[in-house]
């Protein structure tokens, strides 16, 4: 299953959240892996292109993705896709540090996934200017890790509204159909596309939509991002997530709200 840590108590409108913002991808960051495959580098893991092998490490124990700043950076999520900890029985926690030499688990964060699905863990928001993923790799066993992100997640200003389809079921597969000369069913070859999904949001404060919403927009249009819509309920619900086309503008509803719209493409494994 994808994973996502909930913050606890009932759903409540903003328990959807969006992960865009990569503290492996600031400017300023020192960015390092402590151990990396000929040809597969950490750098392919920060990226947000995930063609190209992603990061890779054959060396058994605990091997990390590090991110250091001169100063302090907020962080309140993690996400991994396209990765094989399923596959190897690997684990993987976020740790914070404020020396870069002892570093602290960040509560809840620790995970043994039993398959390879997207993950997305939101936790209570933390400033430090050092952050690591510390992967456990058992021996004889390679990791491979496509995307990783670290970094401080939006809260939306609502949870999706009527309408809205989790990514999980939110099929957007392409079949070819073989049939005999009268019709009788001979087979189906599936061509797997992902999921295909979006919400609304209405009635959201238009001072929201300027200082969150637009900065969000802007980087929808040319990176993807990672989406939990109900991080109570439905906290496995999780995707690896970018847009197809331009993205919808806010309109106003009434002077003070207007309502918000995404549609994207979901990645759930």
């Amino acid at each position: 299953m994808s994973i996502v840590i909930n913050q606890g108590g009932q759903w409540i409108a903003g328990n959807s959240f969006i992960g865009y913002d990569s503290l492996f991808l600031r400017s300023d960051v020192v960015f390092s892996a402590s151990s990396e495959d000929s040809g597969f580098p950490g750098e392919n893991a920060a990226s947000w292109l995930t063609y190209s092998g992603g990061w890779r490490s054959s060396v058994a124990g605990d091997q990390s993705l590090v991110a250091s700043f001169a100063q302090t950076e907020a962080a309140n999520s993690y996400g991994l896709f396209k990765h094989n900890l399923g596959d190897i029985g690997g684990t993987v926690k976020l740790q914070e540090s404020d020396d870069g030499v002892t570093w602290t688990d960040v509560t809840g964060t620790e995970k043994t996934p039993t398959d390879n699905r997207t993950i997305f863990i939101v936790f209570d928001s933390q400033t430090h200017p050092y952050w690591r993923l510390l992967f456990t790799i058992p021996t004889g066993e390679t990791l491979i890790v496509g995307q990783a992100f670290v970094g401080p997640a939006m809260q939306l200003f609502g949870g999706p509204e009527t309408g809205f389809t989790p990514p999980n079921l939110a099929y957007n597969d392409d079949f070819i159909n073989s049939r005999a000369d009268g019709g009788d069913f001979l087979g189906r070859s599936l061509i797997r596309k992902g999921a295909k999904t979006g919400f609304s949001i209405s009635a959201v404060a238009q001072a929201w939509v300027r200082s969150d919403w637009e900065p969000f927009l802007d980087v929808a249009q040319l990176q993807p991002f990672y989406f939990t819509w109900d991080s109570v309920n439905y906290s496995t619900e999780v995707a690896y997530c970018y847009t197809e086309t331009n993205v919808a503008k806010p309109t106003y509803q009434s002077a003070a709200h207007m309502n918000v719209r995404l549609d994207f493409i979901a990645l759930v494994e």
